[in-house]
């Protein structure tokens, strides 16, 4: 068949072609000359996710589109926190049943085709009395991280006389003080942990270590109390801040010439504030733990600069803080220990602190930053931004700053380091605040329309002060807008946000040219009108009309031409004046009776009159004159006025 092949007129037609062209000549020249010496590369190793990583890299966020977690439908994308959080926890909790029912029911999934096993697919083992347990169990879970069973496979073991080693003694006692004897929350929850963290980061600085529990019944037990169990044992005590007694099994190591390492010598760093009482015996006792590891020997690490720091800022206060930190980075740096964010963050909290002078350390810093990328080398390395924004927002109320520092967290894969969800809020929060009182009505919209909602979902004040820099940079164009995004996010429930809302509106001053956004506006506060007389008497947070909400709502009504909805409005507060805290205003009652005198409505306008008189303004009697001179009142309504005013004023009204 080959030969035939060869034969064949139209591969020797193609041969042809090729030879005429010269590439079989410089085809056989290359291979002649790259022949001579071939260089195989030295072989990469990749992992299973490095072509994904690539091709994600070649791909931006798209912040128009939802996290991935939602369905990409625009009616069933959640837009709220509330419902963002709620969402995110439901799909998880699904998760979790299954879960559940997998450990409850494991008889029921027994079939195995997979090769190899899946061990997340099968239920967890459960131990008591009776189970074949030994040593390699024990080593088997405590690398899976099932904290309470090691224990309980610890608890049989010893019940059994099964003779375990000292190594997985050691072992099992840096577990379980790492975790304080406590689960630690699957790493198959990951939205729960994500909300989780921020609310749990609340507490402040707590005693947390279970005192006598089994973490120090197994010290207690150890043979041979060496090195690593001291060490073990003070870290997990100090990182708990069990102080006392973690200081106590620092000073009996010392005593007893036991060796520490280093991070259990960070660990008495981090603690030493908390030993004494004035902020420069705090820094003579840090500086006996330095000198101690310079005696014996021992290499500061980037722990031990991020130790110092953080403890420095326990006396940030402290009028030497300042040139003791700078002194601390800068020897740290001379000895090659490259600081990471959390470094950045302790140095923030030194040297920008809310009633100190304004400092420009964050301006410092983020020219050191700029451009490159991190990864988390402290378990603080995840305040840096939050902090960061914080100090540009209330510190050095710059948005030029912000900008930058928002810049640097969208570098490469850096927003990785942003936190869990408090803090990514309290980071948007203080960045949209900086924004609309830097930014005009059009610059900040911009911004508003690549982050909202997808990314960020401003909070009821933020929602406020956004109305609030639309009203002073004339921008109400967008308020339609900013309207509807209150009621998707569910904050038109909010009085503060209507109150703010109203106020906006009826600063509005409609021309020819906004004849389209006037409707709008006025359409906008009769939806607040409608909503809040609508509202359910058994609410929670039921909104009540204050004398100031009302009078924004009249003007706005009356300015937008909108007599009849106004005069509506006015007749349903005058018969129901204790459904409202305070009255309407002079100003909005001046507006409205204007209004009348313009429409002959003397009905309302005499109305108007009687309400003012009952709500004590002063400014009645200029109602009843403008009133009376303006409108041909009957009989009946002279009489309703002079009997609350008197007839001077009647007399006044008709001479002019």
């Amino acid at each position: 068949m080959a030969s035939n092949a060869v034969k064949s007129p139209l591969f020797q037609r193609a041969v042809a072609v090729w030879r005429s062209r010269g590439v079989h000549r410089r085809f056989t020249t290359s291979v002649q000359h790259h022949s001579e010496k071939i260089v195989i590369p030295n072989r990469i190793p990749r992992s299973s996710t490095d072509i994904l990583q690539a091709l994600a890299s070649t791909v931006g966020s798209d912040s128009s589109g939802p996290h991935y977690k939602y369905h990409d439908d625009p009616y069933l994308t959640p837009a709220s926190n509330i419902d963002k959080r709620s969402y995110s926890l439901s799909k998880e909790s699904g998760r979790k049943a299954a879960r559940w029912i997998l450990n409850t029911h494991g008889e029921l999934f027994q079939h195995q085709p997979e090769d190899p096993v899946i061990e997340a697919f099968y239920p967890k083992i459960t131990f008591n009395e009776e189970s074949n347990v030994s040593e390699a169990t024990l080593e088997d879970l405590i690398q899976k991280c099932f904290v309470s069973d090691a224990i309980q496979v610890y608890q049989i073991c010893k019940s059994k006389g099964i003779e375990l080693s000292e190594k997985i003694r050691q072992d099992l006692l840096e577990f379980v003080c790492y975790y304080n004897c406590e689960d630690p929350l699957d790493e198959d929850w990951v939205e729960e942990r994500w909300y989780r963290q921020g609310v749990m980061g609340r507490g402040g600085i707590r005693k947390t270590w279970k005192d006598n529990g089994f973490a120090e019944e197994l010290f207690q037990s150890l043979e041979n109390k060496d090195s690593k169990a001291f060490c073990a044992l003070f870290r997990g005590m100090s990182n708990y801040f069990q102080i006392d007694k973690a200081w106590q099994l620092y000073q009996e190591a010392q005593e007893k010439g036991i060796p520490l390492d280093t991070e259990t010598y960070n660990s008495a760093i981090r603690i030493a504030p908390f030993l004494r009482e004035s902020s420069d015996l705090r820094w003579q006792l840090m500086k006996d733990i330095m000198k101690t590891m310079a005696d014996k020997g021992i290499t500061p690490n980037l722990g031990t600069l991020n130790s110092t720091l953080e403890a420095l800022v326990q006396a940030a206060g402290w009028r030497n803080t300042r040139d003791i930190s700078l002194q601390t980075f800068s020897e740290f740096c001379s000895l090659g220990i490259k600081p990471s964010l959390a470094t950045y963050y302790y140095l923030l909290l030194i040297h920008c602190r809310e009633r100190g002078p304004v400092s420009n350390m964050l301006i410092s810093i983020l020219d050191q930053i700029e451009g490159k990328t991190f990864e988390i080398r402290d378990m603080k390395d995840t305040f840096f931004f939050v902090t960061a924004m914080d100090v540009c927002c209330n510190h050095l109320k710059n948005f030029t700053v912000a900008r930058r520092v928002n810049e640097v967290l969208h570098t490469g894969d850096n927003y990785r380091l942003i936190g869990d969800s408090y803090k990514e809020s309290i980071y948007h929060r203080h960045y949209f605040a900086l924004a609309c009182s830097s930014l005009s009505a059009d610059e900040f919209m911009e911004i508003y329309h690549e982050m909202v909602p997808h990314i960020y979902t401003p909070e009821p004040r933020i929602m406020m002060e956004i109305m609030s820099s639309l009203k002073v940079h004339d921008g109400y164009r967008y308020l339609p807008q900013i309207w509807s995004d209150i009621i998707v996010f569910d904050h038109a429930s909010q009085e503060k946000v209507v109150a703010e809302a109203l106020s906006c509106t009826s600063s509005h001053q409609p021309t020819d040219d906004n004849t389209e956004i006037t409707q709008q506006i006025s359409g906008i506060a009769w939806d607040i009108w409608t909503r809040v007389q609508n509202q359910r008497e058994d609410r929670r947070n039921k909104i009540t009309w204050s004398g100031k909400m009302i009078s924004d709502l009249l003007i706005t009504l009356v300015q937008c031409n909108d007599y009849e909805k106004a005069t509506q409005v006015f007749t349903e507060i005058a018969d129901n004046q204790l459904s409202v805290l305070g009255s309407a205003s002079p100003k909005a009652l001046e507006v409205l009776s204007n209004a009348a005198s313009q429409q002959n409505d003397s009905k309302i306008a005499v109305k108007i009159v009687i309400y003012a008189v009952d709500a004590g303004h002063q400014e009645a009697a200029e109602l009843a004159k403008g009133v009376s001179s303006k409108l041909n009142l009957s009989q009946e309504q002279k009489a309703k006025i002079t009997s609350a005013l008197g007839i001077d004023i009647i007399d006044q009204g008709e001479e002019n």
